[in-house]
């Protein structure tokens, strides 16, 4: 009887642990935000439900800050990915067996812009040479796509000129004071707010879709099919547009290969 009781236990385990092992994993990273939505865990529940009814296994939620992100998806541990530095994900597309199924509505025209005061002397990317410049963080891929803009100008060692700051918002207040001659947003806001100053935006870089969903091929072509016709039909019906309203979306476009390999090219990926 003991044994039998015993058996019966190490099975119920062995049957625990199997089914732990088949949860897949969602890594989330969004980007620095400027709105409080709550917890991650709660915002994104509508959509891990609607994912685990399509593919037909629990999908849990892990949030992951940019540089463990990377590493995760070089070690191939995440099942999906929904990322906003670009470059990570590219990077995971590249060369780390992640499939891009989808891009975020309005953010495919993602672009750095450099903000200068009216009255600077600076009138080009060119004039940025040997200047103070404000940045977001140095893994922000506003501050990658910036840093390759300056290499394709053949400017030598770039970052030893920039001062980083968490927040975007916060690089008009370091121009303002003369932290910086000039400083680098990818927020379309806060690049508006500085011209109705009498700031102005003395370039842009070339546009990059940013807030991408990728897949690992560890899961099945069937499933990842699967995965992306769900993302791309999300905003056609009630569940999927409460899904998305709480993640703060509108819906996701498909994955522009062509365009996803300029970029990729452009940052020296």
């Amino acid at each position: 009887m003991k044994l039998t009781s015993f058996l019966a236990i190490a099975l119920l385990a062995a049957g625990i642990n199997s089914a732990t092992a088949q949860d897949l994993v969602l890594a989330v990273n969004e980007g620095v935000t400027y709105q409080d939505g709550g917890p991650a865990s709660e915002r994104y529940k509508p959509l891990l439900q609607l994912i685990s009814k399509e593919l037909k296994q629990n999908v849990k939620l892990q949030s992951v800050d940019v540089p463990n992100f990377a590493k995760g998806l070089a070690e191939n541990k995440f099942d999906i990915a929904f990322i906003h530095a670009a470059h990570i994900g590219l990077q995971a597309v590249k060369k780390n067996g992640y499939e891009g199924l989808a891009t975020a509505k309005g953010f495919t025209d993602y672009r750095a812009r450099v903000l200068v005061a009216g009255t600077s002397p600076l009138k080009a990317m060119q004039d940025l040479r040997g200047k103070k410049i404000g940045v977001p963080s140095l893994d922000s891929i506003t501050t990658v796509m910036f840093t390759a803009n300056l290499r394709e100008l053949n400017f030598a060692q770039p970052e030893k000129f920039f001062t980083a700051t968490r927040y975007q918002d916060a690089v008009p207040f370091m121009i303002d004071n003369g932290f910086v001659d000039a400083g680098v947003t990818g927020s379309a806001v806060v690049a508006k707010a500085w011209l109705a100053k009498g700031g102005r935006v003395l370039a842009e870089t070339k546009p990059i879709p940013v807030k991408q969903f990728l897949a690992s091929k560890k899961l099945s072509e069937s499933d990842r099919e699967k995965l992306k016709n769900l993302l791309l039909n999300l905003s056609e019906n009630e569940a999927g547009r409460n899904a998305l309203s709480k993640i703060g979306m509108t819906g996701f476009v498909p994955w522009n290969t062509q365009v996803m390999n300029e970029a990729t090219t452009r940052l020296g990926l």
